[in-house]
């Protein structure tokens, strides 16, 4: 395949929110798009499996746009799908760019060359995790330490058959045979730094009604990639947030989701000790 990705008439790779926002809070999308280039003919995948999960995390969009407005902070997102490269992964991670998706093969992955990676890197990949840097430093500039709040969503249920995961302790835990329903409501991931993870989830659990996963449906501790990059390596304080999509397959549930998640985060982040850079 050519190695020239994106086209005059393809959107921009990172979508900002309220880029002058001064608030000491910054929201990232990792999978938050599932655009793909017009010259790439869909990765050679039907329309409608661009519209699934395998694709973008379904409501994540509408939730960190809803959020980043009721909060008046800046949010950064991926355009792009994740399917053509994951900046949630590592680079040198096979997932990163994917051979096949929840059992979908996605023709256009197969036998990538270097150079057709390395386009993909430049083009999609880079542009996000530069875009979040810079306005991290824009933000610390104005004097902010600003907290990272990574929005994500997650399937209802999950076939889970000859998967192994992390528990929260970071051991193996093997995870049942078949599609496995999944309880909870939200997750909230993290991995050594628990400044805001913690206070959250008690917001959350105190929520009446709500089931709240503590690294879970997946481990901070295994994923999440970017926000090690941007918020643990930085000393931010972070969390990555997993919704489960379908309270926000719509509008109305996105709006629900970010009020709920604005009117819990306002008061952990006043508190002083999330002013100052904490290295873990």
């Amino acid at each position: 395949m050519s190695s020239i990705v994106l086209g005059p008439e393809d959107p921009a790779p990172v979508e900002i929110i309220n880029p002058f926002a001064v608030s000491p809070v910054l929201i990232t999308g990792d999978h938050t798009g599932n655009a793909v280039p017009r010259a790439m003919n869909g990765l050679g995948l039907p329309a409608p499996e661009l519209e699934r999960h395998i694709a973008w995390d379904i409501g994540a969009a509408g939730v960190a746009r809803s959020l980043a407005h009721k909060m008046t902070a800046t949010a950064v997102l991926a355009v792009y799908s994740r399917l053509l490269i994951d900046p949630n992964r590592p680079l040198g991670d096979p997932e990163c760019i994917p051979a096949t998706s929840d059992g979908t093969p996605i023709p256009a992955n197969a036998d990538l060359s270097d150079a057709d990676i390395e386009a993909r890197a430049n083009a999609f990949y880079w542009p996000y995790h530069r875009v979040t840097d810079e306005q991290i430093g824009r933000l610390r500039r104005a004097g902010q330490v600003p907290a990272i709040i990574a929005v994500h969503t997650f399937t209802p249920a999950m076939n889970t058959a000859g998967t192994t995961a992390m528990n929260t302790a970071g051991t193996p835990a093997m995870k049942p045979a078949g599609d496995s329903a999944r309880p909870w409501h939200v997750g909230v991931l993290y991995s050594r730094d628990e400044r805001l993870p913690r206070p959250l989830m008690d917001a959350l659990k105190a929520e009446e009604g709500l089931v709240v996963g503590d690294n879970e449906p997946y481990s901070g501790i295994t994923h999440g990639y970017a926000l090690k990059i941007h918020g643990l390596a930085h000393g931010l304080p972070h969390v990555e947030l997993e919704i489960r999509q379908d309270l926000v397959a719509d509008v109305t549930g996105q709006e629900r989701w970010a009020s709920l998640l604005a009117k819990v985060l306002a008061p952990i982040l006043s508190q002083p000790s999330f002013n100052s850079i904490v290295h873990i």
